[in-house]
């Protein structure tokens, strides 16, 4: 028996409710889709649950996409079925307050290695072969009992391109350039940020997208629908995603939780039971408790008070350059934690790819290729680079200050 649950975005979404009353699933609810950015955008407080709901909307949909002159099988409706349940657990992996979570997995290599390796050795993984809530995800699909859903997972994430045409499909709907995620991330987050930007034709994209194993197939007539899609994408990273007080926010966060983590404060589940109840409520408790703690009571006054670090930006190629530098140089970050997180640094290497991606040309003339590629015909935002760095009070930024102008010949330039 399914059922129909209302959504912002699409009305009615038609599901079995089986699929989602799980523990595993429901966990979601209490995971926030972007991390820290209600600081700056009061409403981004959806969840990972209605965008998981979201992309499997949106992939139902790319289902009947597919070009079946273009496959040697046939896919059944089982087959279909794993691909839209492969996009509805796509998340579940997550981890409190979602990729934040993951930028304190590796603060976590400096502080506390034992932490980091009681983490990895949670996801089942001997090392970091996907992110974080990749690993976990693949995980607990199998602890689901859906050993063949994980394999697909791990298929799905994996950087290689599959030989088998299934799972090529599959990966083009769940895990690549225009997948079902980012179509409904992009209308999900501007619907809640207020911001414009993303607002997107998810329908028409669809309705004229053509799904092969090589990749995606648009006529001409798409490709003004395809320049606004990587246009807004490219403009909510920039304005929302990557917001300066955003990303700094963000890093605030995750030092607080690896800070946490370290001085036990916060405690990491040891079992799959102990992991339904961590989420963000978790990390909130724990920083309640961190107002009484001297060392980390900065991390209280700056994330629920909300005290702004003051802030420094470096963009273009003075910050293509120098992230060059400092991902070379380990030191660099152990310098960092000498601020117990009173110093934060957010780096970020925004670009577009379109692989996969062509535009069917029809000529009328035998020599001339009838598919064309797509950034031929396409128009793409530029790469932006940028350095975001945070300080809690004065003496903090001017000893980063200092550092930066002698190791790496940078002025830094701090505003409130």
């Amino acid at each position: 028996m399914e059922k129909y649950i209302k959504d912002p975005l699409y009305g009615n979404i038609r599901i079995d409710p089986n699929m989602i009353d799980i523990p595993y699933f429901q966990r979601l609810r209490h995971i926030m889709q972007n991390g820290m950015a209600y600081m700056v955008f009061p409403s981004m407080r959806h969840s990972r649950f209605e965008h998981s709901l979201g992309v499997y909307q949106i992939a139902s949909k790319m289902i009947d996409r597919i070009r079946k002159e273009s496959l040697t099988i046939e896919l059944e409706s089982d087959s279909k079925d794993k691909i839209k349940k492969l996009a509805l657990y796509h998340d579940l992996g997550h981890l409190p307050f979602s990729h934040t979570f993951e930028f304190a997995f590796e603060v976590l290599q400096y502080i506390n290695p034992n932490i980091y390796n009681q983490i990895l050795n949670f996801t089942g993984f001997k090392s970091s072969l996907f992110k974080l809530h990749e690993m976990i995800g693949i995980r607990l699909l199998k602890e689901m009992g859906d050993q063949e859903l994980s394999d697909l997972m791990r298929d799905v994430y994996m950087k290689s391109e599959p030989t088998d045409e299934f799972k090529r499909i599959m990966k083009l709907i769940v895990n690549s350039n225009l997948d079902a995620d980012r179509l409904d991330y992009l209308q999900r987050d501007s619907y809640y940020s207020g911001a414009k930007f993303g607002i997107i034709d998810p329908e028409r994209i669809i309705i004229t997208m053509n799904i092969t194993p090589e990749g995606y197939i648009f006529p001409p007539k798409a490709i003004d629908d395809l320049e606004h899609f990587f246009l807004a994408r490219f403009h909510m990273y920039s304005s929302v995603y990557n917001h300066p007080v955003i990303e700094i926010y963000n890093r605030v966060m995750a030092y607080f939780i690896a800070f946490a983590l370290d001085s036990s404060l916060l405690k990491f589940p040891e079992n799959l039971e102990e992991f339904k109840t961590f989420t963000d409520e978790s990390v909130f408790l724990a920083l309640v408790k961190a107002k009484n703690d001297p060392n980390l009571s900065h991390f209280y006054y700056s994330l629920v008070e909300r005290r702004k670090y003051k802030r420094a930006l470096i963009e273009g190629a003075q910050a293509h350059d120098l992230l060059k530098l400092i991902s070379s140089d380990k030191e660099f970050y152990k310098t960092l934690l000498d601020y117990k997180g009173k110093v934060v640094i957010g780096e970020v290497e925004l670009n577009t790819s379109i692989d996969k991606i062509k535009i069917e040309r029809k000529m009328g003339r035998k020599d001339y290729p009838k598919d064309l590629r797509e950034e031929e015909a396409v128009t793409i935002p530029p790469e932006r680079h940028r350095i975001y760095i945070g300080a809690y009070d004065d003496d903090s930024s001017k000893r980063i200050a200092n550092h930066f102008e002698k190791e790496y010949n940078v002025i830094l330039q701090f505003r409130n």
